[in-house]
């Protein structure tokens, strides 16, 4: 079962190099492209967790705010976090 968030995410189509890539997945595992797109994005992001986070608690140290509401504000209000950052890093 998956849960989704969120808004659907348009894409450009990929190079073909990784399209050839990505229809060979999607034909021996026998899933549609789409599904098997979605599931390598899903992959790539787990795997780059620690990175963000990472990335996360810095930003958040910075901001003064918990690694969770950082990670929750940029996915609900990327310009609000775009503007503390500003404000934050802005010398003087």
């Amino acid at each position: 079962m998956r849960f989704e968030t969120g808004e659907p995410i348009q894409l450009p189509p990929l190079p073909p190099y990784e399209s050839s890539l990505l229809a060979s997945l999607a034909f021996f595992r026998k899933q549609p492209r789409e599904t098997q797109a979605l599931n390598c994005l899903a992959m790539y992001l787990r795997q780059s967790e620690a990175r963000v986070l990472g990335e996360i608690r810095f930003y958040a140290r910075l901001l003064d705010l918990e690694p969770e509401v950082l990670l929750r504000l940029i996915e609900q209000e990327p310009e609000r976090v775009e503007a503390l950052l500003k404000q934050h890093l802005s010398p003087g």
